[in-house]
């Protein structure tokens, strides 16, 4: 079965993300940082966040691993620049809801990591695409001005 125009996109997004990653690399403090990784394949992601007045001033990542978790975790640190930090976790919630088998469509808050939404077709994928999340929320949940290798 051929692809549509529309995953057609959704891989010119990712492989986008993936060859030419936005915010890479670390922050000078007083950023925090958070890392997760997937013993299962073996991707890595660390997050940087600098949070001033509630709102996440600047985010990067770096890190190995396959091309979803690496472009999810450029899609997510370009998305959440410039969010309130509580909006973290409602949109996890909405990415995470999406990559149901059958979950609803994603809503266009969630920007360039809509491209992600065939993953779910993969139940095994899903924790690479899920990954940058958990290292942001790591990062977030850490005091800022903290020293993190």
């Amino acid at each position: 079965m051929a692809a549509n125009s529309g995953d057609e996109l959704h891989q010119a997004v990712i492989r986008d993300h993936f060859r030419r990653p936005r915010n890479r690399g670390p922050l000078d403090p007083p950023a925090t940082s958070g890392h997760a990784h997937n013993p299962f394949c073996g991707d890595t992601v660390r997050v940087w966040a600098r949070v001033e007045d509630g709102l996440i001033a600047e985010a990067s990542f770096d890190g190995r691993g396959c091309s979803i978790s690496q472009a999810a975790a450029s899609m997510l640190t370009a998305l959440v620049t410039g969010k309130e930090v509580g909006a973290v976790g409602d949109l996890r919630h909405a990415f995470t809801e999406g990559l149901a088998p059958e979950g609803p469509e994603f809503p266009k808050k969630l920007g360039d990591l809509r491209a992600l939404a065939g993953v779910r077709r993969f139940p095994s994928r899903v924790r690479c695409a899920v990954l940058p999340f958990d290292a942001l929320e790591e990062a977030l949940a850490l005091p800022q001005n903290a020293e993190e290798g």
